[in-house]
């Protein structure tokens, strides 16, 4: 009994630590300097090569990766060995622990704008801190987790998604629109299986019937990778990928788009 405890205990600080780096962008550093802002003066895109931009939460940092690459390094280092024209990192705008609505007031920036409009090849994550803070909030509270509240999180995370998606393709008609879909980090807990696989489930067709629609937008699953996978794929966090998860979403994105 004492021992079933003391793991109860336990679990609840990490993840309330892993939650943390998530929803509070200023409690941990970034896993690397941010590349500096792209100037207001629009350059010309060059088609003779792949200019990649990224932007949304911690995923797209690459919190986690004890190397630091994250999805979005290892992804341009697979296509870069894979394509004969150049692969070049623009910039990767990602800022840990943002939500949908966060960046959609971010994307009203010219300089964000005038970034992405630098490329041909856009990668996206956003969703995870919108969906999962009932479940921090339930988790310390030590309350029981709320379904409800996870699903009401759906419908409102996505509305913003989906209009983070919207101003995007409004900054750059053109480029190919890469989103990287939800998955649960907490399937393997009794407690957060059938509900957080069901909400994520939720989100993920939410968001795929509006990419479906733009013939440049791609969403890649993600959530069939860590269903059986959560103790190789996360780090220490119970929550980020560790660095084999990210090759292993990397992997998928370089796949959907080569």
């Amino acid at each position: 009994m004492a021992g079933g405890v003391a793991t109860t205990l336990l679990f609840v600080l990490g993840f309330g630590l892993a939650v943390a780096d998530i929803i509070a962008p200023a409690s941990i550093p970034f896993t690397e300097k941010p590349e500096s802002q792209a100037p207001l003066v629009e350059p010309e895109r060059s088609e003779q090569e792949i200019n990649i931009v990224s932007l949304g939460d911690s995923l797209t940092r690459g919190t986690g990766d004890e190397t630091g690459q994250g999805y979005v390094r290892r992804a341009v280092a697979q296509l870069s060995k894979e394509q004969t024209k150049p692969v070049k990192l623009v910039n990767n705008l990602a800022i840990n622990g943002q939500r949908a609505d966060q960046l959609v007031e971010r994307l009203k920036q010219q300089s964000v704008g005038n970034t992405l409009k630098q490329a041909n090849v856009i990668f996206l994550t956003i969703g995870g801190n919108d969906l999962f803070q009932s479940a921090r909030d339930d988790q310390m509270s030590n309350n029981p987790l709320n379904a409800e509240s996870l699903k009401a999180k759906v419908e409102k995370g996505t509305n913003d998604a989906i209009q983070v998606l919207n101003q995007i393709r409004e900054w750059n008609e053109s480029a190919l629109i890469v989103y990287v879909g939800l998955y649960n980090p907490f399937s393997d807990l009794k407690e957060m299986h059938q509900d957080g696989n069901e909400v994520v489930q939720q989100w993920n067709d939410t968001m795929f019937n509006t990419i479906n629609k733009d013939a440049n937008m791609i969403m890649i699953p993600t959530q069939d990778l860590f269903e059986r996978n959560i103790g190789k794929y996360l780090s220490s966090d119970h929550f980020h990928p560790n660095g084999i998860g990210y090759e292993a979403i990397a992997t998928r994105v370089v796949q959907s788009i080569k």
